[in-house]
């Protein structure tokens, strides 16, 4: 069979954006593939016809599909103008035979736009605090906002927290806000204050509530929730106390809040909201959303889909990402497959998802009682005759058992012995899960053993065993020093004076933390890392809400805590050649924590390098350019190969 190969990543096609008409029975899924002429992307659009499951393109390749369902199963496609010098969103209209005809132009940065009734449209955008009520000048008076700001482009000033995001870049001053738009008149009406940054809604009738935050000075961590009257557009505050809110939506004429009052990353549980108050109806420790982890995604997936008034969640359980549904009392399984879902679209016809299983890449699957059935197949034939390992699942006996898998060589030969890379997951509640991962699966190729597990603060096993104040580089570095006991007991055909352990995000501050605790890897890869908890609580887009996903509730003094947890702290005993992959762009864990690592080990004489990527962020590894990815994958690899090869 043939290997996979690093290349071969530019050749899969990544699914996303499933939209369900059930008025024309047709099925839409967004297709996008690497252009690796222009280190971009290019994407098209594709109708199936959930009867005949017969598919076709819609939209041809272009490099941006962004496309909103309207009730007649048209859709709204949405672009820019490049004659027109203000903010805008153009909209054209798409019928089900592919014809376009121009709809309309919005002086917004629309990020959806929902069909609310035969008059009205409602309107999500991003606006700026500065000029809040842009969309409400005339023309004129756009341009001369327009040319302030081109005075001011070499300039960028912070008034407020926070101030940037990973993957939206500096967004100072930009409130997600929601609006009513005229279908005849294309009169906008604001809904909520300008001021206000909107988080999540929902709509029963005449009544729309959302989550929120106001501020215009430090976001504070508690959303209220508000409630909106669409016609007389009175606006009611149902909830101002103190709680970290996921999502607010309608379930039989009740509003319901997910939401917890513990650490950020707890799972959110259930309550009904009535006249100010919470009352718990659902308990829950799961995620209610996907965090099996790939690096074969891209495009807008979502985690929540609603239809006749049920509520759907994509839930993470153990190793694998399923469908559930809130029937008001409890979390019905839809779906119980091993893999990821990643995406879903559901009408009173049946259910579809975008999945990932059997070690094949993204698929339209169609639920039929409860199983995942392929209906697409446009990544089989990437992977036609090529070896394509089988995870080896195996478990670390101990009171909270830690589960995890080995892939084995091309060619495995028993009576041989190879390299092998520990492979550390992100989140640091995220999982790894029996999908396919390209980068473990290229090594696999290559002649590496690859391991990878779930340690304690994985997603999957409920809020303890995911705590980060009690397992936070301590129980979870001693579940992965025993993996890998338990791969190399079981595995003698692994060299053991050659191992390498790689990881980002989490899994980059783990690298870190081994090399300063252990001398027991050849080599090691540190990406997107994390190596000074002090730091990073004041340099990252979430990091001042650090001291609550720990679940502190005492944060001014916590230096100790966080400077015990640092890997910066045992740098001085790091002996292990160490490649620090970043991206100058990461907000989530900037380039500064890589720096500091880098510059201890290469001032003590220890062999590093640090490969910096201009203009990407913190998720390199699945959305950055085309040759950025591969070039990230090729430094790993030939870093591995140097040391263990």
């Amino acid at each position: 069979m043939k290997p996979v190969t690093l290349e071969l990543m530019t050749k899969f096609r990544y699914l996303s954006d499933l939209k369900l008409s059930d008025s024309t029975n047709t099925l839409f899924y967004t297709e996008t593939i690497a252009d690796m002429d222009n280190n971009n992307y290019l994407q098209r659009l594709h109708k199936l016809d959930t009867v005949t499951k017969e598919s076709e393109v819609l939209i041809d390749y272009r490099k941006r599909c962004s496309t909103y369902l309207m009730k007649d199963g048209s859709l709204l496609l949405a672009d820019q103008d490049p004659e027109i010098k203000t903010v805008h969103t153009r909209f054209t209209k798409v019928e089900t035979d592919g014809t376009q005809t121009p709809a309309f132009t919005l002086p917004l940065q629309v990020s959806s736009i929902k069909d609310l009734d035969e008059n009205t449209y409602l309107i999500s955008a991003t606006i700026h605090r500065s000029c809040p009520d842009y969309h409400h000048l005339t023309t004129d008076e756009q341009l001369e906002v327009e040319a302030k700001k081109q005075e001011n482009q070499d300039y960028v000033v912070f008034d407020e927290y926070p101030f940037f995001f990973n993957g939206a870049g500096i967004m100072n001053g930009e409130r997600n806000v929601l609006m009513l738009l005229n279908k005849d008149t294309l009169e906008i009406t604001d809904l909520v204050p300008l001021t206000m940054d909107v988080e999540s809604y929902d709509i029963e009738g005449d009544e729309l509530i959302y989550s929120g935050v106001d501020y215009v000075d430090v976001k504070g961590l508690w959303s209220w929730v508000y409630q909106v009257n669409l016609k007389t557009l009175e606006t009611k505050v149902l909830f101002d106390d103190k709680l970290i809110i996921g999502r607010v939506f309608y379930h039989n004429h009740k509003v319901i809040v997910l939401g917890t009052d513990g650490a950020a990353v707890d799972g959110k549980d259930f309550y009904e909201l009535k006249d100010g108050k919470l009352t718990l109806v659902l308990k829950n420790e799961g995620s209610l959303h996907n965090s099996v982890g790939t690096d074969c995604r891209y495009g807008k997936l979502k985690n929540y889909v609603k239809f006749d008034d049920t509520s759907y969640f994509i839930d993470t359980v153990d190793s694998r990402s399923n469908l559930v549904r809130f029937t008001g009392t409890s979390l019905e399984k839809i779906t119980d497959f091993e893999g990821s879902t990643d995406d879903a679209a559901i009408d009173e016809n049946g259910t579809w998802i975008i999945a990932m299983t059997e070690q094949k890449l993204q698929e339209v699957y169609e639920v039929v009682d409860g199983t995942p059935v392929q209906r697409t197949f446009l990544n089989e034939e990437v992977l036609k005759d090529v070896y394509v390992a089988k995870p080896q699942r195996l478990c670390v006996k101990q009171e909270e058992p830690v589960y995890g898998w080995v892939l084995l060589p091309k060619d495995y030969d028993p009576e041989k012995k190879y390299p092998a890379i520990l492979d550390i997951h992100g989140g640091p509640k995220g999982v790894y899960g029996e999908n396919y991962y390209h980068e473990m699966q290229a090594w696999a190729s290559k002649g590496y053993f690859v391991m990878y597990c779930n340690p304690h603060c994985s997603d999957g096993r409920g809020n303890e065993f995911a705590n980060f104040l009690k397992h936070y580089g301590t129980t979870d570095y001693e579940d992965l020093m025993k993996f890998v006991d338990e791969v190399l007991k079981l595995y003698p055909a692994i060299d053991q004076e050659r191992v390498g352990v790689t990881g980002g995000s989490y899994g980059g501050y783990m690298t870190n933390w081994i090399i300063g605790h252990t001398d027991r890897f050849k080599c090691a890869c540190a990406q997107r890392s994390i190596s000074n908890r002090i730091s990073l609580i004041v340099y990252s887009d979430y990091g001042i809400d650090t001291p609550f996903e720990f679940g502190l509730t005492e944060v001014d003094d916590c230096f100790d805590l966080f400077w015990d947890r640092s890997p910066l702290k045992y740098a001085n005993n790091a002996k292990t050649p160490t490649l620090f992959i970043h991206s100058t762009e990461d907000y989530r864990c900037p380039i500064s924590e890589a720096i500091q690592m880098y510059t201890v080990l290469k001032c003590r004489g220890v062999d590093t390098k640090l490969v910096g990527f201009i203009g990407e962020n913190h998720d390199l590894s699945r959305s950055g350019k085309p040759h950025h990815r591969l070039r990230r994958l090729s430094e790993i690899t030939e870093w591995m190969d140097k040391y263990l090869n």
